[in-house]
């Protein structure tokens, strides 16, 4: 499992379960939950009964950040596949090193991570979704039968998978409804849908590809974003295929466009869909292609000298990012210049939102983020993984909420919400 356990304590194995679960329902965070399974081989079966019940909802929970671990004597010529993973809890600014995953997530196979699933797919094309917190695993399927799968596809599965499927979402937090819940992803230009209970690729009605982002909301509804700037919504609560509920052109942000126009050469833009409790949030991030010692973009030319014999390495920087909401009466993104109490979390997983009183830890009004940039990800050697932090909006300055000197992480770090299913 993913959590160590100690050995069976008699004393603690005597009280009943009726008083145990009472202890459970009382304790204020999942933290505590797994805390409460590692006191014994009995607690942790009562945990285990708990939280696969009817009655047990996990409320809001910081996102945990898992990354490659790295302990304090590594040296930067010792064995790569030595290092393990460790779970990060921004809340305890803390490393759980005692992670237990499978072996696609070794191997930087992840392409996407929602309500605490890990969506993985192998260099076979097979599908499957992973909980590093339970270790529960559920067989998705094979991208290969359904879908229009090339000898391109193949070689660029087996080379860096994230390029085939840019990001990958699950309908819910839970395995107990096999029947409506399934992985939707942006496959290509297309986007996809496969439910558990089928093993069958569907592609979905999308009218304005390509697209940057998908998220799922807890009412079955998937909505997508595009490159454009479009979004389109879908309910999945129906007995049959998913019905397209919303389809919508805003007009592009005026000042987004004028800064990817002059600024091409030094920038590109990475986009994210964001649902808060209120409306829906374009979140354009800006990522420095060059970035030097001092945190200003350079062009590409720049990096070498005429007294160099080697360019000068500037991995590149996330600097800034534009927020906007949706005004679905006039059809527009309006720029916001807060989020409010909210902290939203983007990178290669679902992008979520959540209150600052639910994020123990977290800066309120800001956007807490990891690299996604799958274009480069794996260009070099010295760097990649690397482009994380937090933006605060009120400050606009990206800041460090995780104290590292690597500029290469492998895997790719991926936020993670606890789910104990």
């Amino acid at each position: 499992m993913a959590i160590k356990r100690k050995r069976d304590d008699a004393s603690s194995s005597e009280l009943g379960i009726d008083p145990l679960e009472c202890i459970l329902k009382k304790l204020p965070s999942f933290l505590d939950v797994l805390r409460f399974k590692r006191v014994c081989r009995s607690w942790y079966s009562v945990a285990e009964n708990y939280v696969s019940g009817p009655c047990f909802s996990p409320s809001s929970q910081t996102p945990w950040l898992l990354l490659p671990s790295y302990e304090e004597d590594w040296k930067e010529d010792d064995d790569k596949e030595e290092r393990g993973l460790c779970f990060f809890n921004l809340e305890e600014k803390k490393e759980y090193r005692d992670v237990s995953v499978c072996r696609e997530v070794y191997e930087g196979r992840c392409v996407g991570s929602s309500h605490g699933w890990l969506i993985l797919l192998d260099k076979k094309a097979n599908l499957s979704v992973f909980n590093p917190f339970s270790g529960a695993r559920i067989q998705v399927g094979s991208l290969i039968p359904d879908l229009e799968f090339t000898c391109f596809d193949a070689y660029t599965l087996g080379e860096q998978p994230r390029m085939l499927v840019s990001k990958a979402v699950v309908m819910s937090d839970s395995k107990k409804n096999k029947h409506k819940d399934g992985v939707v992803m942006i496959y290509g230009r297309k986007l996809v849908f496969c439910p558990y209970n089928d093993g069958r690729f569907i592609e979905l009605d999308g009218a304005h590809p390509p697209y940057q982002d998908i998220i799922c909301s807890s009412a079955h509804m998937v909505s997508a974003l595009s490159e454009a700037g479009s979004v389109e919504v879908w309910d999945f609560s129906g007995e049959y295929f998913p019905t397209k509920i919303m389809d919508m052109t805003p007009s592009f942000p005026l000042k987004t466009a004028e800064l990817v126009k002059s600024f091409r050469d030094l920038y590109s833009s990475h986009f994210y869909l964001v649902e808060t409790c209120r409306e829906l949030l374009f979140i354009v991030r800006f990522i420095g292609e060059f970035v030097d010692g001092d945190g200003k973009p350079v062009r590409e030319e720049d990096l070498l000298s005429d007294e160099d014999t080697q360019p000068n390495i500037c991995p590149y920087k996330t600097l800034l990012f534009h927020v906007y909401r949706l005004d679905p009466h006039e059809e527009k993104w309006v720029e916001m210049e807060s989020l409010g109490d909210q902290v939203v979390f983007v990178g290669g997983n679902h992008s979520i939102s959540l209150r600052v009183e639910d994020c123990p830890g977290c800066m309120k009004d800001s956007i807490y983020f990891t690299d996604s940039y799958w274009e480069r990800v794996d260009e070099d050697y010295s760097y990649g993984g690397h482009d994380m932090g937090y933006y605060s909006l009120r400050d606009q300055i990206v800041k460090p909420f995780y104290d590292t000197q690597l500029w290469k992480m492998k895997p790719i770090p991926f936020w993670v919400m606890p789910n104990p299913w």
